[in-house]
C-alpha cells in the first residue's frame, strides 16, 4: 500500500525508548573543561568591577571569562556578556571554566560584583512613555512601525457599533523537555559545536560570523534534542561564550543550563497587549478595526517581528478591509523576547477571534452566524497586508466546526441545568507557513542498496524522518526499512534552514521527493549502462530497472553492488558512477492552512478548569501521516490549555522574577490533561508536487481562543487576558 496518508510508526523511536538517544550532556571528549555561568540577579544597574581572583584560586578552576568583546547581532548591547551595564536578572556577568561542572559552579559564589542600581523599567505601557531607560541612553522604543489599508478612522465613525477593549496576552517561557546546551571541540584550529539546536546551518553562520579571525572552519551537529518550540532557533549569549572558551584553552568545553538557568535566559515570547477598537454594523458585518499593539521585547529588540506577523495577519480569515495597526515594540528589563510556536499567529488569532465573540454578544448574533457573515468565501484572496490566502474551502469546515458546537450547546444546557459552570467556545483560525526561503535534500544509494535520506532541515521531536521517509519510499516504489534519513550536520549536506515555521514538509520533503524522481532516472542511466541496453528501453518500477526489450533487470541492490564490486579495476562505462542526486526547493509564496476549535469546558467552584469535550478540524491539505500529524494536534492543544490557564512569567514592580522554577511558572501535566479528537480535511492544497501545507503551530493557534470563549461563558465575566486571573474563576 502507498506509504503516504498511512499512519505509520515513527522509526526515530528506538533509540528514545531504549535511552540509547545522545543529548548534549550525553556527549564526552577527553579532557573536556566544563562552563558555569555567573549571571546578575538585579534587574538594572551599571557593571563597576568583576574580582575573580578568588575563583581562580579553587583547585580544578581553568579560567575565568568576562566581558567578552565579540559583537554579535540583536543580543542586548550587541554583546553576550555584560560589559558596563546590567540589564536584567539572569544578564551573564562571568563565566568559570573548570575541570569539573560542580567546581565550576562553586567558583560562582567566590566571584565578587561592584554595581550601581540603576531603576528598572517593567510595564511595557510605561515603557513607551520613555521616562525610565530600560538601557541607558536609548529610547525604549526599540522598533516603531504602522499597518494600514483602506479607510479605518472614516469606518469606524460610520460602524453602528464600536467594540473597544484591551486586550493582554502574557509572557511565556517555552520550556522544553531539554534545557539548552552545548559542546564546543577545539581541533586543529577548526570547532565542531554539537549543540540541542533546531537550526545548526543557522548556528554555524552566526559563530562563523563571530569567530571567522579564530578559526578556519566550524562544523555544527545538532545532538538529539529534547524539544525547541522555536526556543532554540538563534544563538544565545552562551554558545558563543562556550564556543570563545574552547578556542582560548584549545579543549572541548561543554555548558548545559539548569532548569532555572533555562528559565531565565531561554526567550520569553507573547507579551501583547492591544488596545482594540472595532466597528460593525447591525447586521454583523465587520467594517473597520483600530489597534495599537504593544509588544513586550525585552532588552533586545530581535522579536520586534513577531508583531510584524500578528499585524499582517490581524484580519484572520475575514473579509475586513480596513485596518490600522500602530506597531510599539519596547524595551524592558527582562529577559529577551523571541519566537515560540505560532510566532505571533496565536497573538492574532486571539485577538481578530475574541472581537468576533464580543461582536456576536453587542449584537446578539450567533458567533456561527457572524463568522459566516464574515468568512472570505472565494480563494485565493489577498488580505489588507498583501497576505495571499492560496486555497481551501473555509465555509465548509465552519459548517462540519457547527455540528460540534450545537452538540456541545445541547450538552452544556443539561450541565448547566444540573447547577455546573460549563461554556461552550469556538475559533476559526488561519495560519501561515512556508517561511523560507528554500530546503535542501540530498537522496543516495549506499553499498548495501539501502537509500539514505539528508535533509537541510532539523526535526526536534516531530517525527519528520518518518514522514520523509515514507514520500520517498512511495516514490522510490520499496519498503521503507530500506530508507534511512538523517540531518543536523553541517557538513553531511551544504545548505539548510532548519525546522521552524511548520516548513519542514513543505519544503524538505519535496525537496526529498524531487531528488527521489530524479534519482530513479539516474538508475535507469546507470542500470542500462550496467546491462548494456539503450536508456530509452529502461523503465525504472518498485526498485528495479528493467529493459522492455530483452527483458533484463538490476534491482537498487544489485546496482549499488556492481558500481562498488571491485577495488583497482577500470570503469569503462559512459555515464557517471553515481547513484545520488540533490535538490533545493522552495516555494513562491507562503502555505495558509485553517482551521476551527471546538471546547466544551466546566469550571468548578474553586476555580478549577476541566475541558470535558475538545474537537480540533484542520486543512493542512495533504496529510502525509496522520499519526504524527495528530499527535501534534494533541500537543499542541495541551500546550495552549497552558496559555490560558496556568502559564505566565511574571516581574515584580522593581524587575524580579516571580517565577524562577517550575514551582511558580506552571506548565500542564497529566492531570490537566484531555482527550482531544481531531479530524482533517485536504481541500486546501498547495501548489507544490507534495501539496502539504504543516500543521505544527496550527494546533496552538486554535485553542487560545476557543478555550477563552468556552471559559468566558462557564464563569459568565469577560475575559480580556490571558493566562486567566484566577479570581475570575471562583464562585
Amino acid at each position: 500500500m502507498p506509504y503516504v496518508g498511512a499512519r505509520v510508526k515513527r522509526i526515530e523511536d528506538p533509540k528514545f525508548i531504549t535511552g540509547s538517544a545522545r543529548y548534549v550532556d550525553d556527549i564526552a571528549y577527553p579532557g573536556t573543561l566544563y562552563m558555569a555561568i555567573l549571571r546578575s540577579t538585579v534587574p538594572h544597574a551599571r557593571l563597576l568591577r568583576v574580582d575573580y581572583e578568588d575563583a581562580l584560586k579553587i583547585p580544578g578552576v581553568v579560567g575565568v571569562i568576562t566581558g567578552l568583546n565579540i559583537e554579535v547581532e540583536n543580543r542586548p548591547r550587541n554583546f553576550p556578556m555584560a560589559k558596563d551595564e546590567i540589564l536584567y536578572v539572569g544578564h551573564p556577568i562571568a563565566a568559570v571554566i573548570a575541570e569539573d561542572r560542580y567546581k565550576a559552579y562553586d567558583a560562582l559564589d567566590y566571584i565578587q560584583v561592584d554595581y550601581e542600581p540603576l531603576p528598572a523599567v517593567v510595564d511595557p505601557e510605561e515603557a513607551v512613555k520613555d521616562k525610565v531607560k530600560a538601557v541607558e541612553d536609548t529610547s525604549n522604543i526599540g522598533y516603531r512601525w504602522t499597518y494600514k489599508a483602506g479607510n479605518p478612522e472614516e469606518e469606524l465613525a460610520k460602524s453602528d457599533v464600536v467594540i473597544e477593549t484591551k486586550l493582554e496576552i502574557g509572557r511565556v517561557y517555552p520550556a522544553a523537555m531539554e534545557p539548552r546546551g552545548l559542546l564546543s571541540v577545539y581541533q586543529e584550529g577548526r570547532l565542531t559545536v554539537y549543540a540541542s539546536t533546531q537550526a545548526p546551518h543557522y548556528m554555524r553562520k552566526f559563530l562563523l560570523d563571530a569567530f571567522r579571525n579564530y578559526v578556519s572552519d566550524i562544523r555544527v551537529i545538532q545532538a538529539d534534542t529534547g524539544g525547541a518550540f522555536g526556543s532554540k532557533m538563534f544563538p544565545y549569549p552562551e554558545d558563543y561564550i562556550v564556543t570563545y572558551a574552547s578556542i582560548i584553552y584549545r579543549r572541548p568545553v561543554k555548558w548545559v543550563a539548569t532548569r532555572r538557568e533555562d528559565l531565565l535566559s531561554t526567550y520569553h515570547s507573547r507579551a501583547q497587549i492591544h488596545r482594540i477598537k472595532a466597528g460593525f454594523t447591525r447586521s454583523g458585518e465587520w467594517r473597520a478595526l483600530i489597534d495599537e499593539l504593544i509588544i513586550d521585547l525585552g532588552v533586545a529588540t530581535h522579536g520586534y517581528y513577531l508583531a510584524d506577523i500578528t499585524s499582517t495577519l490581524i484580519t484572520g480569515p475575514y473579509k475586513l478591509r480596513n485596518v490600522l495597526v500602530e506597531v510599539y515594540g519596547v524595551k524592558t528589563n527582562k529577559t529577551p523576547l523571541d519566537q515560540y510556536r505560532g510566532a505571533g499567529r496565536p497573538e492574532a488569532a486571539f485577538v481578530y477571534e475574541r472581537i468576533m465573540d464580543m461582536a456576536a454578544d453587542e449584537l446578539r448574533m450567533d458567533p456561527i452566524e457572524i463568522r459566516r457573515r464574515n468568512l472570505v468565501t472565494e480563494l485565493p484572496y489577498t488580505n489588507p497586508f498583501n497576505h495571499k490566502y492560496d486555497s481551501g474551502n473555509y465555509l465548509h469546515l465552519l459548517s462540519i466546526a457547527e455540528g460540534y458546537y450545537r452538540d456541545f450547546e445541547k450538552r452544556a444546557e443539561e450541565l448547566r441545568r444540573q447547577g455546573r459552570r460549563v461554556g461552550v467556545g469556538l475559533s476559526f483560525y488561519i495560519e501561515q507557513n512556508n517561511f523560507g526561503p528554500w530546503e535542501s535534500a540530498s537522496v543516495r544509494v549506499k553499498s548495501d542498496g539501502k537509500v539514505l535520506v539528508i535533509i537541510g532541515a532539523a526535526p526536534h521531536g516531530q517525527g519528520d524522518a518518518t514522514a520523509i521517509a515514507q514520500i520517498v519510499a512511495d516514490e522510490l516504489g520499496i519498503d521503507i526499512s530500506r530508507v534511512e534519513v538523517s540531518w543536523g550536520d553541517t557538513e553531511l549536506i551544504g545548505e539548510g534552514f532548519g525546522t521552524f515555521g511548520s516548513r519542514t514538509l513543505t519544503l524538505a520533503g519535496n525537496a526529498a521527493l524531487l531528488a527521489a524522481r530524479k534519482l530513479k532516472d539516474k538508475l535507469r542511466r546507470v542500470g542500462a549502462a550496467l546491462m548494456g541496453v539503450n536508456y530509452e528501453d529502461v523503465v525504472y518500477e518498485n526498485g528495479v530497472v528493467k529493459d522492455v526489450k530483452s527483458g533484463k533487470s538490476l534491482s537498487i541492490e544489485d546496482m549499488a553492488n556492481a558500481l562498488t564490486a571491485s577495488i583497482g579495476g577500470t570503469w569503462t562505462y559512459p555515464v557517471e558512477p553515481s547513484l545520488e542526486e540533490m535538490t533545493y526547493f522552495g516555494l513562491n509564496g507562503y502555505t495558509y492552512p485553517y482551521g476551527s476549535h471546538v471546547a466544551l469546558v466546566e469550571v468548578t467552584e474553586e476555580g478549577l478548569v476541566k475541558v470535558l469535550d475538545y474537537v480540533a478540524i484542520d486543512d493542512v491539505g495533504l496529510v502525509v501521516n496522520p499519526m504524527l500529524a495528530e499527535g501534534q494536534v494533541i500537543g499542541g492543544v495541551i500546550q495552549g490549555f497552558g496559555e490560558v490557564v496556568l502559564e505566565e512569567v511574571k516581574y515584580d514592580n522593581d524587575g524580579n522574577p516571580l517565577t524562577q522554577t517550575f514551582s511558580e511558572y506552571w506548565i500542564p501535566s497529566i492531570m490537566e490533561s484531555f482527550n482531544v479528537k481531531w479530524y482533517y480535511l485536504e481541500e486546501g492544497k498547495s501548489n507544490a508536487p507534495l501539496p502539504a501545507k504543516g500543521i505544527a503551530e496550527g494546533p496552538l493557534i486554535g485553542v487560545l481562543p476557543a478555550l477563552t470563549r468556552a471559559i468566558e461563558r462557564a464563569v459568565n465575566r469577560r475575559i480580556t487576558k490571558i493566562p486567566i486571573d484566577p479570581s475570575l474563576l471562583i464562585k
